[in-house]
C-alpha cells in the first residue's frame, strides 16, 4: 500500500470552531478526514474516550485506492466532556454535523439543551427517517439533513477505508442564515462531493427506501448487499418491501425509484450493511428509524404493510435475543 502523504493540521485553543462532528464512526470518520484536509477549524467528539486519545497521538488515517493519507494532529474530545461540559472551551460552533445511530440523537439533542446558542447550524446524517420527528424540540435556527452515499469501514479506531466514492447530499429543513451553504461552497473535495438538493423531503425519502429495501434483508438473510441482486428469490423479496414503502410514501416515479434501489445495492455489492454488522456485533439496530418510521406513517395513513411489519418484528425480536444474551453472559 502506497504512503501519499501526511497532512499535519493545526490545533485550535478556545475560539470560534467551523465544523464539530459529533460520532466517530466510520463515517464520522470519513468526513473528518476529508474536512480536515480543508480546514484548521473542526473537532471530531467520539463516544469513548481512548479513541480520542489515539486519534490525537496517531492521527486520522484515511485509506482509499490502496494508498493512505495520514491527517496529523485532528483536534478531538469525547462527546461526553464536549457536551456535557457545556462546550466551556468553545465560543461559537459554525456546523455542527450529527454522525451518530439514529437511536443516539435523542441523547445528543438532550446534552445540546442550555448550549445550543452557540451552535449556528446543525446537519444530520442518519438512517431512516425517525430522528425527523424531533425536529420540533430544536432550537438551532438553522437545520438540515443529509445523504452519505459513499461507501467507508472503520477498521481501528484511527483508520477509515473509503470503500465507494459517492456523494454527501444535503438539503435544508429550515433555511436560518444559510451558514451550511457558506461553510461547504468553498470546499473542493474531488473525492468526496457535496451536493445541496432543495427538497429534504423526497431526499431522505429516497435513502429510506433504500435503508428498508436493503437493511433488514440482508440482516436477516446474512448476506451482502449485492446479493440482494444475484439471489432471484432475494430480489423477489427485496421487491416486495419496495412496493409496501413506495405505498406507505406515496411515491411518484416508482420504476425510478426501483432503479435507484438496484444501482445502490450493485455499487455497493461487496459491502455488509450497517444493520448486518449490528447483528454480527449483537448490538442495537437502526430499525425503529427505518420500517419503524414507515409503519407510523402507514398507521397514520391507514395503510396496511404486512411485509414491512413482519421484517419490523424479526428484527426488533433479534434484539431482544442480542439483549438477554448481555444478561446471560
Amino acid at each position: 500500500m502506497e504512503e501519499c502523504g501526511t497532512i499535519f493540521i493545526k490545533k485550535q485553543g478556545a475560539r470560534q470552531v467551523k465544523y464539530v462532528i459529533i460520532g466517530s464512526g466510520s463515517i464520522g470518520m470519513l468526513l473528518s478526514s476529508y474536512l480536515a484536509q480543508q480546514t484548521n477549524s473542526l473537532l471530531l467528539a467520539t463516544h469513548r474516550n481512548i479513541q480520542a486519545n489515539q486519534i490525537e497521538q496517531k492521527g486520522l488515517h484515511l485509506v482509499h485506492t490502496d494508498k493512505i493519507t495520514k491527517v496529523q494532529h485532528v483536534r478531538t474530545s469525547s462527546c461526553s466532556a464536549l457536551l456535557k461540559n457545556n462546550l466551556t472551551d468553545i465560543e461559537t460552533i459554525d456546523v455542527m454535523i450529527i454522525a451518530v445511530k439514529s437511536h443516539q440523537v435523542k441523547q445528543v439533542l438532550e446534552d445540546l439543551k442550555g448550549i445550543e446558542h452557540k451552535v449556528a447550524s446543525i446537519l444530520f446524517l442518519q438512517n431512516g427517517m425517525g430522528h425527523t420527528e424531533m425536529f420540533h424540540d430544536i432550537s438551532i435556527p438553522e437545520v438540515a439533513v443529509g445523504v452519505v452515499e459513499h461507501g467507508a469501514m472503520r477498521t481501528n479506531d484511527w483508520t477509515v477505508y473509503h470503500t465507494g466514492v459517492g456523494r454527501l447530499r444535503w438539503s435544508y429543513v429550515q433555511a436560518g442564515k444559510k451558514v451550511i451553504e457558506t461553510a461547504f461552497s468553498p470546499l473542493r473535495l474531488n473525492e468526496f462531493p457535496i451536493l445541496q438538493e432543495k427538497n429534504w423531503i423526497p431526499l431522505l425519502h429516497s435513502k429510506l427506501i433504500v435503508n428498508a429495501c436493503v437493511n433488514p434483508l440482508t440482516a436477516l438473510l446474512m448476506v451482502k448487499n449485492g446479493q440482494l441482486l444475484e439471489n432471484k428469490y432475494y430480489l423477489n423479496m427485496m421487491s416486495q418491501v419496495f412496493d409496501e414503502a413506495c405505498t406507505v410514501l406515496e411515491t411518484s416515479e416508482k420504476d425510478q425509484m426501483w432503479e435507484y434501489v438496484r444501482d445502490v445495492c450493485q455499487k455497493t455489492s461487496s459491502n455488509s450493511s450497517s444493520m448486518l454488522l449490528d447483528f454480527e456485533k449483537k448490538r442495537k439496530t437502526e430499525i425503529d428509524s427505518i420500517l419503524g418510521y414507515l409503519l407510523r406513517q402507514a398507521a397514520n395513513k391507514k395503510i396496511h404493510a404486512p411485509i414491512i411489519a413482519y421484517l419490523h418484528d424479526a428484527i426488533k425480536g433479534k434484539e431482544v435475543e442480542f439483549r438477554e444474551g448481555e444478561v446471560e453472559s
